[in-house]
């Protein structure tokens, strides 16, 4: 079993509860202060729903965030502050919720995002967003579902413009071998199929950031590294350690306006 301290990142972190009251306090300010649509339907379960904040213009890029919690936990309505700074210019963003494990398994949870973003792709003109100018992020487990979904679903591709993976999990191996397969039940189909360390990258025709905080734990600044070390020569792959930041601070990156990865997006959707 891999040690408990490089997965438990409450324990790692003692302080961790100011961080998510940062995220409860500051989405709902976002909720207040923009038009939104909560609890868009693109399934039949209560999760296959996503949040829209709608572009103010015709044809804009899309943002869409997929949430982390080991694939097992959280939550879309936490996490509206990441659209903020996107709205302000001139992107829809969708903050979308998955079925979670242990109720459905790794490639449900993958099938669920999929079929959001065949929604989104569908739909979002509804929204005032541009169905080929998607933009992937995710933080966490929601890092290793934004790069695996484009990786799964080659009808995708052409729609979307970069992906940013947060803090992201890209092998599933040690995973397995954690405390955390109690209620993952990962088995080892699971870690060859969707660890994206054994993927081919060099199908991936967008931009792709990958970062991740120096303060994080050995697991989660390996799991970045590794992948842009491996792929660098492959893909459009760039890699940023942001000094002094933990795993909970890593997503309040996307919502900084004056963020790099905020900037990252802005630069591949123009």
């Amino acid at each position: 079993m891999v040690k408990t301290n490089q997965f438990n990142l409450r324990l790692r972190h003692p302080d961790y509860q100011k961080y998510l009251d940062i995220n409860e306090r500051e989405s709902l300010r976002v909720k207040k202060s923009y038009s939104c649509h909560l609890d868009q339907k693109y399934g039949l379960d209560v999760l296959q729903a996503m949040d829209i904040f709608p572009s103010n213009v015709e044809n804009a890029p899309v943002l869409v965030f997929i949430h982390g919690g080991y694939w097992r936990a959280l939550d879309k309505r936490s996490y509206h502050f990441v659209a903020e700074p996107f709205v302000k210019n001139d992107f829809t963003v969708c903050v979308i919720n998955y079925r979670l494990i242990p109720s459905v398994n790794m490639q449900t949870v993958l099938l669920d995002v999929s079929n959001a973003l065949i929604w989104i792709r569908e739909q979002i003109v509804r929204y005032n967003g541009n169905p080929n100018k998607l933009v992937l992020s995710g933080h966490s487990a929601g890092g290793h579902l934004a790069l695996m979904v484009y990786l799964m679903n080659e009808t995708l591709r052409s729609s979307i413009r970069a992906i940013c993976s947060l803090s992201g999990i890209f092998d599933l191996g040690p995973i397995k071998n954690s405390y955390l397969n109690e209620v993952l039940q990962l088995n080892d189909h699971d870690v060859e199929n969707y660890s994206i360390i054994n993927k081919d990258l060099s199908v991936v025709k967008c931009p792709v950031s990958i970062s991740v905080g120096t303060n994080e734990t050995e697991f989660f600044i390996e799991q970045s590294n590794s992948l842009y070390e491996e792929n660098k020569s492959v893909a459009d792959m760039e890699y940023k350690a942001y000094n002094h930041l933990n795993h909970y601070q890593m997503v309040h990156e996307l919502g900084r306006e004056d963020s790099p990865v905020v900037d990252f997006v802005l630069e591949h959707t123009n």
